[in-house]
């Protein structure tokens, strides 16, 4: 029999962190992204890998919940993948 997932991991790599993580650090950016979406401006983030995206979107869905907003979440990692390769550079 499997283990469930630790809901509270003190250290993850990869993919967001659960909801109730309490290793999650609220930073400038969770007010900033809520802020601005409660005020219905269109936003974005970019950053490096590894760099707390995905769980910034999973905290920032929930406080939004929270406050009565209905959320969808569209995956769109998968566009302009499908079909595509890899070019090296030269052309033949």
């Amino acid at each position: 029999m499997l283990a469930s997932p630790n809901p509270n991991p003190v250290y993850q790599v990869g993919g967001s962190l659960p909801i109730q993580a309490t290793s999650y650090v609220r930073r400038q950016a969770d007010e900033d992204l809520l802020t601005s979406l409660l005020n219905r401006e269109f936003c974005y983030v970019f950053n490096a890998r590894q760099m707390g995206k995905s769980s910034l979107r999973v905290q920032t869905l929930h406080r939004l919940q929270q406050r009565g907003v209905r959320c969808g979440v569209l995956d769109m990692t998968a566009i302009g993948s499908h079909g595509s390769r890899q070019s090296s550079g030269t052309r033949r």
